[in-house]
């Protein structure tokens, strides 16, 4: 794969990197959500994009990027999960927190793939 297509396809496409699949897999499974717990395990499986053969880091599985072919109702769950926790660690006084701030991003994420919009 050529970088251009690379860069196009992990910027306009419906794909995430896996360090935020790793913590929505983290999360769904605190939360008993297995079946899409399950679901972002296959993803990470079977949905990989092929790196452009100059890539800087070509085994380091975190600077993968992957396919979501998730429905928008299990996608909708997913962004529901990280609004709850956003709202959940907020401060006292509803002030922003670090965790807050961590999950309003992780939930910005998944709210902007282009099929979810």
């Amino acid at each position: 794969m050529r970088i251009e297509e690379y860069n196009r396809i992990t910027k306009e496409e419906n794909v995430l990197d896996f360090g935020t699949l790793k913590e929505t897999k983290k999360q769904l499974g605190i939360n008993n959500l297995t079946e899409l717990e399950s679901e972002i395990d296959r993803i990470i499986a079977e949905n990989k994009i092929q790196k452009p053969e100059l890539h800087n880091k070509p085994n380091s599985e975190e600077t993968n990027f992957y396919r979501i072919d998730l429905n928008s109702d299990q996608i909708e769950i997913i962004v529901s999960m990280f609004g709850d926790l956003e709202v959940g660690n907020l401060g006292r006084n509803y002030e922003s927190t670090y965790s807050a701030r961590f999950f309003a991003k992780m939930l910005d994420k998944w709210n902007d793939l282009p099929d979810y919009r």
